[in-house]
């Protein structure tokens, strides 16, 4: 007698495979909507980044006098400083998801890349079984 294909096993499986992922979009989303901030000490020249890169200057006529060097100099040490604040407050986010601060994307066994590792060795284990599964379906099949 031929046992009956389990596709709620392969349903739990499927869900397996994205449970190592969730909270990833949302997290995705939340650093996407972070802000970095900077202004200089005159409160003349303001600068604001986001993951896009410079999304607000704003520039006081009264900065104008400064000459160009130094307003140049001061937009640039303002954008250098936004993208610390921005980097800082994405840490934040990361370090409540994951208990670390700051998460350093580039260092080895992060704990991102160690939940991607995760989720791709499930996802992989799950086609594996499903493949598997199927294989041993055809041959009962083709044996019938």
């Amino acid at each position: 007698m031929m046992q009956a294909f389990d596709e709620a096993a392969i349903d739990r499986m499927i869900v397996g495979t994205q449970r190592p992922l969730d909270g990833f979009e949302e997290l995705y989303q939340q650093v996407l909507a972070v802000q970095g901030f900077a202004q200089d000490a005159e409160k003349l020249v303001t600068v604001e980044c986001s993951a896009q890169g410079v999304t607000g200057l704003d520039i006081n006529p009264r900065a104008l006098r400064w000459g160009s060097d130094k307003l140049a100099a001061t937009i640039l040490e303002l954008i250098a400083t936004s993208l610390a604040d921005l980097q800082e407050k994405s840490n934040a986010i990361m370090a409540e998801k994951w208990g670390e601060a700051p998460l350093d994307l580039t260092k080895e066994g992060n704990p991102a890349e160690l939940r991607l590792r995760n989720a791709q060795d499930t996802y992989d284990r799950a086609m594996e079984n499903s493949m598997a599964e199927l294989a041993r379906i055809q041959r009962r099949v083709d044996g019938s």
